[in-house]
């Protein structure tokens, strides 16, 4: 039987917007994943009860397909669903509707266990994923490949990692990086392009103290850019992603 599909309805908020009235990437994010972790909370399942076995589930991937945003004030409904795991790793969908029930968002996304003390991958604990009626596969379908900075970055700017920046796995939480990543693009880029597209592969944690380095570069220009995107701390690669983007008629700065 095919895992149990879990929805919530959802209010984007003002100050979850930009200049666009539209929701960021980094609180788009962080709605869906709210809502895998009600269903999980329903379960028995949640963080808490994950992480009293000492593993915790980190993502290390996750591809979105925007058909469009949601905006300010909308109401939309977010569902989810822990759709397979191999041994080693565990496929979980979402996907965000408006009131008419049309697609807006569109995610696949690819998690592990993290040993809480070692910090590193075992094996996917069954009674974990047995709740949501996750069926156990030999593979998962691979998410997007994303192409390396091939040179000198175009934009590039350095963040501090602040005490709330850190989540209850005592590491960076993982739409930081998203944030990061946009804000370091120009300002005139962002008022002319709305995301259509983003994939992002998350590599090694980042911590409390630690000084982020955000460099983003061009791929291919107009009419539908792409921007790849890398965060690191010192030498380590900490994130990698890609961005594909539509031009929109931006707004007056009376409007």
């Amino acid at each position: 039987m095919p895992a149990s599909i879990f929805s919530e309805n959802y209010k984007i908020a003002n100050f979850q917007t930009e200049i666009h009235g539209k929701v960021t990437l980094q609180f788009l994010i962080d709605s869906f994943i709210q809502v895998s972790e009600d269903e999980s909370v329903g379960l028995s399942v949640g963080i808490d009860d994950v992480q009293e076995t000492g593993v915790t589930w980190i993502v290390v991937q996750q591809d979105l397909h925007i058909n469009r945003l949601p905006a300010a004030n909308e109401q939309v409904r977010i569902e989810t669903q822990a759709a397979a795991h191999t041994n080693y790793f565990a496929k979980r969908v979402y996907r965000v509707y408006d009131q008419a029930e049309h697609l807006l968002v569109d995610v696949n996304s690819l998690w592990v266990m993290m040993d809480l003390k070692t910090r590193k991958m075992v094996k996917i604990n069954e009674a974990m994923t047995k709740p949501f009626g996750s069926e156990h596969v030999k593979r998962l379908p691979r998410l997007t490949k994303i192409p390396e900075l091939s040179g000198p970055a175009e934009w590039k700017m350095t963040y501090p990692v602040l005490f709330s920046d850190i989540d209850f796995n005592g590491h960076v939480s993982n739409t930081h990086y998203v944030g990061w990543m946009t804000n370091t693009l120009p300002f005139e880029f962002l008022r002319d392009y709305l995301p259509t597209e983003f994939s992002i592969k998350y590599a090694d944690e980042v911590r409390y103290g630690d000084q982020v380095t955000s460099q983003a570069q061009l791929l291919t220009t107009d009419p539908n850019p792409v921007t790849i995107h890398q965060i690191a701390v010192g030498d380590r690669v900490s994130a990698t992603a890609q961005i594909k983007w539509t031009k929109i008629t931006p707004k007056k700065a009376s409007e």
